[in-house]
């Protein structure tokens, strides 16, 4: 007998009062990122963006368009000792830590606000 795996809160409550298409981009820009210390991505978004204050597809839309090209990045080459990278842009950071294949996932975007 197959069991139904139990829905994810954290999902529900994360695309809760969006529209099907914005759950679409929802779940495409939770692939570029990494759960970290949370339970899982949707988790870790959620808390993020309420800690930032902002709307969750807004946050995850302004750290899927953060231009690394154009950014420093923290170390130059490797990672630091909590296998994470900064990427730094005027008062804007992103901050990622590489998957078991070596793509780098996104742990947290944020503005510093100066």
């Amino acid at each position: 007998m197959y069991d139904e795996p139990s829905p994810d809160p954290f999902l529900a409550q994360l695309c809760e009062g969006y529209t099907e298409a914005e759950v679409t981009e929802i779940r495409q820009y939770m692939a570029e990122w990494d759960a970290s210390t949370y339970i899982n991505v949707a988790q870790s978004i959620l808390d993020h963006a309420n800690r930032k204050e902002i709307d969750s597809l807004k946050y995850l839309r302004k750290a899927h368009n953060f231009n690394k090209k154009r950014a420093v990045r923290i170390p130059k080459v490797g990672y630091r000792q909590d296998g994470s990278a900064v990427y730094r842009k005027g008062n804007e950071y992103l901050i990622v830590r590489p998957d078991k294949f070596g793509i780098e996932k996104i742990v947290t975007y944020g503005v510093n606000d100066d």
